[in-house]
């Protein structure tokens, strides 16, 4: 209390109705009984102090715009957006010959439009968010251009990256490459489709509940969710702290291990880089520990992933009958259990509908990183007009969480220590398995649906979507997505075939591991007639 002055400036807005407002914010029915005159003196040299820090001018990173200037910058037409993936269109790269031989020259890269690029809008899939254009650059971008590659655009994201369908983006849906019409899933749907669509070699995507690999799994390409923190999320729009990933999407797993290699290590900024997080550039060699073969290898077929709510037992049998191939290449194959695994939606739920609430209203804590101080300005205070213009099955993530918050104070205490507990239970199996093994997405992607289907027919047509996915956005585990077959959608009716997703979970820090295995079944198999 020593650093408030009770001196204050003349017009101090600070009044008695201030000090009763914010008690009343401590619980219901909450009123200052007594020294409400020196209470009143306290605020405001409080108020002094927190308007003094908020006059100071930011402090963000800067950018290089002239070794990686932004150049034609568009919104592309709907003949050159076929699969409206687009979100913007342009050219970046280094124009000074120092990245020439990066580990990334002459890749071309779709980036997910929650990420920063400074000087290009952000739309983040919503209207709630209209005109907000970052001013810095995200490390993974800045490390892209530092590795030779091409940033060709930015990719659609779902709305507010909250959804994990591929059609609730303001602009509009994402077509599915395999087939129009059809789901591509989300929430970095629009990576997932240039990517499959051959528009572009490799991408980022974001992953707080599945959002690289369920659109992976639907697409038919590579989506990796990296140990948590291998990654610095720098730059990059926060759903919450404790569950941000973002990571690389690419066709093969050695393209996904090889921009793993150009972007992953410490930034000395983010703080959810842990112990164990290796130090930038000096990152593993990915590609080349993916192509060491797996002989030895213990596998272990989760039991429970494979009888999930919901679950097409077409799916199920295609992933294990993909995993059994493990055999021939020199693993040992075996059905593991887990049980707590068919928990670990429920306490996502609980985490992310409170916690991500509270932080996109502004009300996270205790972080030590880069704030996006321009994006919180853009969506607070939340305005009838913005709320109004949130998609009809976003806004009862913010309904729920705030209940939630309410009438369960301690829900965040909670499912923080069943979180460590979930983490344990994984932590166990990998004792004794080099990785797990599951379906990534538990059914085959469905159509998109219609305009005119009830909002809570088309909730309850996606619910479960990533029951395989988010635990391990929990718990932190590396996690990859590979294709491993393609299968018709429920409705016989329709002449197509879609790519199915196998999921493979490895121990914290062994990311390599994951890759390894996925490269190993992906140099031996064709996915596309693999069924």
């Amino acid at each position: 209390m020593s650093v408030i002055s009770t001196v204050v400036s003349p017009g101090n807005p600070i009044t008695s109705q201030d000090v009763i407002d914010a008690v009343a914010g401590l619980g219901p029915g909450i009123k200052p009984t007594a020294h409400l005159d020196e209470w009143t003196t306290i605020l405001a040299g409080a108020h002094e102090v927190l308007q003094s820090v908020m006059d100071e001018p930011d402090y963000i990173p800067d950018v290089d715009e002239e070794r990686f200037p932004r150049t034609n910058l568009h919104r592309p037409e709907p003949h050159d957006n076929p699969l409206n993936a687009w979100a913007w269109k342009f050219d970046l790269q280094d124009t000074t010959g120092q990245a020439a031989q990066g580990l990334l020259a002459g890749k071309t890269l779709a980036i997910k439009d929650n990420v920063c690029i400074k000087g290009v809008p952000c739309l983040m899939g919503t209207e709630v968010i209209t005109n907000w254009t970052p001013n810095t650059d995200a490390t993974v971008v800045t490390r892209i251009l530092e590795a030779g590659g091409l940033i060709k655009g930015k990719a659609v994201c779902e709305n507010l990256s909250l959804l994990g369908v591929s059609y609730s983006a303001a602009t509009g849906p994402v077509e599915n490459p395999w087939a129009k019409g059809y789901s591509a899933a989300g929430s970095s749907s629009g990576t997932a489709a240039l990517i499959a669509s051959g528009a572009v070699d490799m991408g980022i995507g974001g992953d707080q509940g599945g959002s690289i690999r369920l659109p992976a799994s639907h697409t038919g390409i590579v989506g990796m969710k990296p140990t948590y923190g291998l990654i610095p999320y720098t730059g990059i729009a926060s759903l919450e702290a404790s569950i941000d990933h973002t990571g690389p999407m690419a066709r093969t797993v050695l393209d996904a291990a090889l921009l793993l290699q150009a972007i992953a290590g410490t930034d000395g900024i983010d703080d959810r880089q842990q112990a164990g997080c290796p130090s930038y550039p000096d990152t593993p060699n990915y590609p080349a520990l993916a192509a060491k073969g797996i002989e030895g290898y213990k596998i272990g077929i989760l039991t429970e992933s494979l009888v999930v709510p919901t679950a097409d037992p077409r799916v199920s049998e295609l992933v294990v009958k993909a995993a059994k191939q493990f055999a021939e290449l020199g693993a040992t194959v075996e059905e593991v259990s887990v049980p707590i695994h068919l928990k670990g939606d429920d306490f996502w739920m609980a985490l992310t509908q409170v916690g991500a609430v509270q932080a996109f209203l502004g009300h996270a804590s205790g972080r030590r990183g880069l704030i996006l101080n321009d994006l919180q300005e853009k969506i607070t205070p939340l305005t009838q007009d913005k709320f109004d213009k949130i998609f009809p099955l976003v806004a009862p993530i913010f309904i729920n969480g705030l209940y939630g918050a309410k009438q369960f104070p301690n829900i965040m205490g909670k499912v923080t220590n069943l979180t460590r507990k979930l983490r344990d239970a994984y932590d166990a199996a990998l004792s004794k398995y080099d990785v797990l093994i599951m379906p990534t997405v538990p059914w085959v992607p469905v159509k998109i649906p219609s305009p005119e289907t009830s909002r809570l027919d088309q909730f309850n047509k996606f619910a479960g979507l990533a029951r395989n996915t988010c635990p391990t956005d929990l718990t932190g585990h590396p996690s990859l997505s590979i294709p491993v077959g393609l299968l018709s959608p429920t409705d016989e009716s329709e002449k197509v075939k879609l790519p199915i997703g196998m999921q493979i979970v490895g121990p914290w820090w062994k990311d390599d591991k994951v890759l390894a295995v996925g490269h190993a079944w992906e140099k031996s198999n064709d996915w596309k007639s693999f069924a």
